[in-house]
């Protein structure tokens, strides 16, 4: 009965929610493929256009508590900068994740995102003061990349110029600063090798 309940509940949170997500989605000129689905409403800010936002087939994503309990308190947001790109391969799946673009960031196909990962291409602020403290200026920015069939844990941050190689595991509330080959397992502040994959 509790069971029965609990998907009521989530059908009338998703139903709605996935059509508000896919007229907004429209609306900012982003492409999504078939078989979206999503749970909770989306917070998406595409300054870039219709070449902004790209998501695949087969993506779900969850933007809300009801939908995983683990996933965390905030919602999905996608913010795109003008002349950015934000794209996520088929098969992808997501949960209460944060993606702050401005150069470019790339999802491959069946990676899991977990609840409370925050995934930024830049620095949002310059580390010298004079440039900080004068119109923030001089602020470094470069591609994230992750490969396909990755599982990234929740609350991991992954920063600017960062490349995930197919197949990895990034352990829960890891700070990935550098690259990692594919197949290997990596955790921490700052993220470090743990194990290959066998």
């Amino acid at each position: 009965m509790i069971k029965l309940l609990y998907r009521i509940k989530r059908a009338l949170v998703t139903i709605p929610t996935n059509i508000i997500n896919r007229l907004h989605f429209a609306l900012t000129g982003a492409k999504v493929g078939d078989n979206f689905g999503s749970c909770g409403t989306i917070l998406i800010r595409n300054y870039a256009g219709k070449n902004g936002i790209n998501i695949g087939k087969n993506v779900f994503v969850n933007s809300a508590r009801l939908a995983n309990p683990i996933g965390g308190d905030t919602k999905t947001i996608m913010f795109v900068c003008k002349g950015a790109k934000l794209i996520i391969g088929d098969g992808v799946k997501i949960s209460n994740a944060t993606f702050f673009v401005k150069n470019s960031i790339s999802i491959g196909d069946q990676t899991f995102v977990g609840g409370g990962t925050r995934i930024y291409d830049l620095d949002f602020h310059s580390v010298y003061p004079e440039y900080r403290l004068n119109g923030n200026s001089h602020i470094l920015f470069a591609p994230v990349t992750i490969g396909k069939r990755v599982f990234i844990g929740s609350n991991v941050q992954i920063l600017k110029g960062v490349t995930i190689g197919d197949e990895c595991v990034i352990g829960a509330g890891s700070v990935v600063t550098k690259s990692i080959p594919p197949g290997q397992i990596w955790a921490g502040n700052p993220a470090k090798f743990i194990k290959t994959i066998k």
